[in-house]
């Protein structure tokens, strides 16, 4: 069986270095040796060889003696099993006796274990950004989308065992590479909001974080979404990448953090459940536009005049209406 059956050991919650354990592991030993240390091993490699197995948590002596199941090596373990690290390649039908087993010693540690997530594919989706997401109409009444994908520098929840944070110049190579990015709705690849090819997305990086504007194509369903959008029932946003570059580590509780260092982004999307609840979409008028338009549609009435025939008086008074419920909504 290729995940190592679950057995109770003493627990540690010391610093975790696992290179530096699996260094200290004896070399050419019986596979008992190896089972105590790892949660899995590859049934078709050399048992008696530490090449064969993965997952190590637990700590190894200077002299090669096997001791306690450390805590941070456990919670990273899991964390890696979801996704973490870049993931693993184990099958995917052991990755829940892994889990068993590194859950096992959590437990025994008084601690609850993370849950494990569906398997993942490599590729990511995170939703991360408490900045709002507006709703702009140009002068020709074209809307466009503006706001913020993803921010700088904030912890999302917990994501199965590790928190992560993204680092300011983590979509910089993907813009400089001029990289083909859709706008997506709920990460579809049917339903098309934007693209930088066409123009209809245009993304950079700030000191807050990825800056979006997208021009949505003029459909139903696009102005369906920018409904629900103003109505508060879509209030999300979130961005689909593949991890080139991260970091780890896990502070004196054993909680783990990942912080992304670079990623290839492909898409960026409104979402109804993001993978960071924190995440706002709101939407905001451009209500000095809206003013603009409405000044410049009243100037064409003389004072206590009635309209000429032709003029547009009832959409002066409609935008003015929109004004004020926007208004309002922006106070809420």
């Amino acid at each position: 069986m290729p995940a190592i059956p679950v057995h109770h050991t003493d627990t540690s919650d010391r610093p975790w270095d696992g290179p530096a354990n699996e260094a200290r592991l004896k070399l050419n030993q019986p596979a008992s040796y190896y089972r105590q240390a790892y949660a899995w091993v590859d049934p078709e490699g050399d048992p008696e060889t530490k090449a064969a197995y993965r997952f190590i948590h637990h700590e190894v002596d200077g002299d090669g003696n096997i001791g306690p199941a450390n805590v941070r090596a456990c919670i990273t373990g899991i964390a890696v099993l979801n996704g973490g690290r870049g993931g693993t390649t184990i099958p995917d039908a052991d990755r829940e006796g892994v889990y068993r087993h590194l859950a096992a010693h959590l437990r025994d540690a008084g601690r609850e274990p993370p849950e494990l997530k569906a398997a993942p594919s490599g590729f990511e989706h995170r939703a991360f950004t408490p900045e709002a997401l507006e709703v702009r109409a140009l002068e020709d009444g074209t809307p466009r989308i503006v706001g913020y994908a993803a921010v700088f520098d904030v912890p999302s929840e917990d994501l199965g065992g590790f928190t992560e944070i993204i680092r300011p110049g983590a979509f910089r190579k993907t813009l400089q590479d001029g990289a083909d990015v859709r706008a997506l709705w709920n990460h579809d690849p049917n339903w098309v909001l934007g693209r930088t090819k066409a123009g209809t997305l245009k993304l950079a990086e700030d000191e807050r974080g990825l800056r979006i504007e997208i021009t949505p194509p003029p459909t139903a369903w696009a102005r369906d979404l920018m409904e629900s959008i103003r109505r508060g029932d879509v209030d999300q946003m979130s961005f689909g990448f593949w991890t080139v570059r991260d970091r780890w580590s896990s502070d004196e509780t054993g909680r783990v953090t990942r912080e992304l260092i670079e990623v290839k982004l492909f898409d960026v999307s409104p979402v109804t459940f993001p993978a960071y609840p924190q995440t706002e979409v709101q939407v905001r008028s451009a209500i000095a536009e809206l003013e603009q338009m409405i000044r410049r549609l009243a100037g064409f009435l003389p004072p206590a005049a009635p309209p000429p025939a032709g003029h547009p008086a009832g959409m002066t008074g409609s935008l003015e209406l929109m004004r004020r419920r926007l208004m309002l909504a922006e106070r809420d």
